[in-house]
């Protein structure tokens, strides 16, 4: 359900709140960066995961040929320790160069020569050398930031073979920027490991920061035992050049206790353990290492950033610009949604919104780009939150003002209404239909004369406090007291289209409470008051009038002037509740009512009909549902100037439902009028009584 509309004051103060929060999200955005935060980071893995996004060209440009741990247990590699496994590499190396591959890296480092072990032959290392030297061009080596190959190994690869291993998670730990170099302590710039391959291999220069964007697990990749991989280059050459040619060759482990990483495709389905196709040597492509470490082989990272850079399957993050102006649209609609939903439907609304920018972020990689939508989201939320808050604060202060100002002469429920909305707090108003209903207190002067002014004070404010009771009891207002009196309305400030109703049952139910209290009061000896009512129903004028300094709010017009002349008609005719025409005619399918006379008040040139209110049907006895009849036949007989048959019925009618009046009742009232119309007879005669006094 929405909300009232807001006066401009308000509106206003929401405006500047909407702004202000826009402009904190966008600024919030445009100097956060692009490293994920924890949030966004998750939702990155899990975009990849979602999304088929672009694919660049090259098919499968990197191989991994992995220190496993069947390679470890087999054959002669089962009683080498590592530090001496020299003569593997060099034949690895060797075949690779044979092969016709583009690069070969270590993803690992050689800090040791066997050369220098006691017990170790001088020339240990000789043959891994020479396959360095030869291969020279395509070799790039590992190292680390504090920690470099022995020296004779960097000699025979070239100073320029060097290539950082490490690299860089985020603040979750998971590795998803690759950068093309890195600056150590001593103020040294060294190349990444992808980005010295792609340089041996003659690629295009790899991008300063590349961001992880695996379309399959990483571990996907071409990957084959080193055992396979030597046995094939011993065995079958032709086979060996069919799965290696033209591609970057890493070497490193992919053992369960060494060198895994957190990487972005945590949220894909691990890879299979299949059969390459196009290899004739036994060789088998390898899946996951360790399903259930959650992590990868260090390697992978490099193979994943080399092959992107070579494929062009790059994803780069939206631009600061573009990344402030969806915080700050976040923002704004997350303000909107606080200053005009209620809460339920805000919360949903926020996760709709949520959805959505996370679909917006899945689909978005399908264009090589990166939406992070933890600032726009969280901007959204944390901007409906301070709607709240504000609202809260400002429009609840201004809304007991206003509730405080109009206690005094409203209703509280009419009070709660017009808080939500300051419309109806200027000079003016409007025209509406409505039922006015004015109430005297029969017998203040009377009572006047018998007590002292305190005690009459405070017996009149007791029965003016069942009236109020009853006017709010309906969701009417008691617009003023005039002395003994109180003036009700219904269908304003608040519209209701059953006015009539509501004021009827007022009605009944005051006559019932003050007949009550009278009756109690007068068993204990005590002063009391009797009610009568006068209801009428139509256009009226209602709004604030009076001065702008001072104003009081009211109905005003010919409803409200016919109603109060209907306040002193029970008296003339013995009954206690009179209504006009048109509220009789709102009531007639729910109330008993007997239509008493046509006539004309003070001040008015034209007769109405006025309406006796008896009861409300569904609680109407006998008596009551027979009343009306019986007197319509008299009143028929009297309209006509039959004075004698009007005055013979109206005498002899004996269902009158009020006998406990303290006054003759309505039939009696006009038996009386028809003793001295029928000895004077009026001409010439129109039925109509008129109404000297107020």
């Amino acid at each position: 359900m929405q909300l009232p509309r807001p006066s401009l004051p308000a509106q206003r103060h929401r405006a500047i709140v909407a702004i202000l929060a826009a402009a904190l999200a966008g600024l919030g955005a445009l100097f956060a960066g692009d490293r994920a935060n924890p949030v966004d980071g998750i939702l990155y893995d899990l975009s990849l995961a979602l999304s088929s996004h672009r694919q660049g060209d090259g098919g499968e440009p990197v191989a991994v040929i992995a220190l496993d741990r069947d390679s470890l247990e087999a054959g002669d590699l089962a009683v080498l320790p590592r530090a001496l496994m020299s003569p593997i590499w060099a034949k690895l190396v060797s075949g690779l160069a044979a092969s016709g591959v583009r690069a070969i890296g270590f993803d690992m480092i050689f800090e040791f020569s066997a050369n220098r072990f006691v017990g170790v032959k001088p020339d240990y290392d000789h043959d891994f050398l020479v396959a360095l030297r030869q291969a020279r061009d395509r070799i790039v080596l590992g190292r680390s930031e504090k920690a470099l190959p022995a020296n004779a190994f960097w000699v025979a690869a070239g100073s320029d073979a060097l290539a950082l291993t490490e690299f860089t998670p985020d603040g979750d730990g998971v590795q998803r920027w690759m950068t093309r170099d890195f600056r150590i302590d001593k103020g040294e710039t060294v190349p990444t490991m992808a980005a010295a391959l792609i340089a041996r291999a003659n690629g295009p220069l790899m991008p300063s920061r590349l961001l992880l964007a695996p379309a399959t697990p990483l571990e996907a990749i071409p990957t084959y035992r080193l055992i396979d991989a030597l046995n094939c280059l011993d065995r079958d050459p032709a086979a060996a050049r069919a799965a290696f040619a033209g591609k970057i060759i890493l070497i490193g482990t992919n053992l369960a206790e060494e060198d895994r990483k957190r990487t972005p495709d945590r949220f894909m389905p691990a890879p299979r353990e299949r059969t390459a196709t196009a290899v004739g040597c036994g060789l088998l492509q390898l899946g996951a290492s360790d399903t259930a470490s959650g992590t990868t082989p260090g390697v992978f990272v490099h193979a994943q950033t080399v092959q992107q850079a070579l494929s062009g399957n790059l994803v780069r993050p939206l631009p600061p610009v573009a990344r402030a102006i969806a915080a700050a649209v976040a923002a704004l609609i997350g303000a909107l949604m606080g200053f005009l939903l209620r809460p339920p439907l805000a919360a949903l609304s926020l996760a709709a919104l949520a959805a959505l920018l996370f679909a917006a972020a899945v689909l978005s990689l399908g264009f090589g780009v990166w939406f992070a939508v933890a600032i726009p989201t969280g901007a959204a939320i944390l901007s409906t939150v301070l709607a709240y808050i504000v609202r809260f604060l400002v429009e609840e202060r201004r809304r007991r003002n206003v509730q405080n100002a109009f206690s005094h002469y409203l209703a509280p429920s009419i009070v709660n209404q017009l808080a939500e909305s300051e419309e109806g707090l200027h000079l003016g108003g409007q025209l509406r239909e409505v039922t006015v209903m004015f109430a005297d207190l029969s017998g203040f002067t009377a009572l006047s004369g018998k007590v002292g002014p305190e005690e009459l004070m405070a017996v009149t404010n007791e029965y003016l406090g069942i009236i109020v009771a009853a006017v709010e009891a309906t969701g009417g207002y008691v617009d003023k007291f005039i002395g003994d009196a109180v003036m009700g309305v219904w269908g304003a400030p608040v519209a209701n289209p059953d006015h009539a109703v509501a004021a009827a049952r007022t009605a009944l139910r005051a006559i019932d409470a003050v007949m009550r209290a009278k009756a109690e009061a007068d068993a204990r000896g005590k002063p009391g008051y009797a009610l009568k009512l006068g209801l009428n129903s139509g256009p009226a004028v209602v709004g604030n009038v009076g001065a702008p300094q001072r104003y009081n709010y009211t109905a005003i017009g010919e409803t409200v002037n016919i109603a109060a002349r209907l306040e002193g008609v029970p008296g003339d005719y013995g009954c206690r509740i009179v209504v006009g025409p048109h509220t009789a005619e709102a009531l007639a399918d729910r109330f008993i009512l007997c239509e008493l006379d046509w006539i004309k008040v003070k001040g008015k040139e034209d007769a109405i009909a006025i309406y006796e209110l008896v009861a409300e049907k569904t609680a109407a006895d006998g008596a009551e549902r027979a009343y009306p009849a019986q007197y319509e036949a008299a009143l028929m007989r009297y309209r006509a100037g039959d004075f004698v048959t009007a005055e013979e019925c109206w005498r002899h009618q004996v269902e009158y439902p009020h006998l406990e009046l303290d006054r003759p009742p309505p039939p009696l009232v006009m038996a009386a009028r028809c003793a001295e119309l029928k000895s004077a007879p009026p001409e010439p005669w129109d039925g109509v009584f008129v109404k000297t006094t107020k």
